[in-house]
């Protein structure tokens, strides 16, 4: 009974490490971004035009830098994942029984 050929992905622990290293990253953005969701939710009452003039500009720097460090790592995860699907396929040869 003759037995096909199996494409295998080998990931290597390196990968494994990258991949939660990314997360961690991500994952510290948790704060700066409730502070950001926090500015933006809608408020009753009087507004303070010179408070929420400082809030925005402050607001602006941290999506700015968040969005900038987003595009970079999804960039470079992207490079990434096409790297491991060219490059990490391994075929074994299974014989005859």
């Amino acid at each position: 009974m003759k037995k096909e050929l199996h494409n295998l992905k080998a990931i290597p622990y390196q990968d494994i490490t990258d991949l939660q290293d990314l997360l961690d990253r991500l994952e510290s953005w948790q704060e700066p971004l409730a502070v950001l969701d926090h500015f933006f939710q809608f408020r009753t009452g009087p507004i303070n035009k010179k408070k929420v003039i400082k809030e925005y500009y402050a607001s602006g720097h941290l999506f700015h830098a968040f969005f900038t460090e987003f595009i970079r790592l999804m960039e470079a995860e992207q490079v990434k994942i096409e790297k491991l699907d060219r490059e990490r396929k391994v075929l074994t040869h299974l014989t005859d029984k």
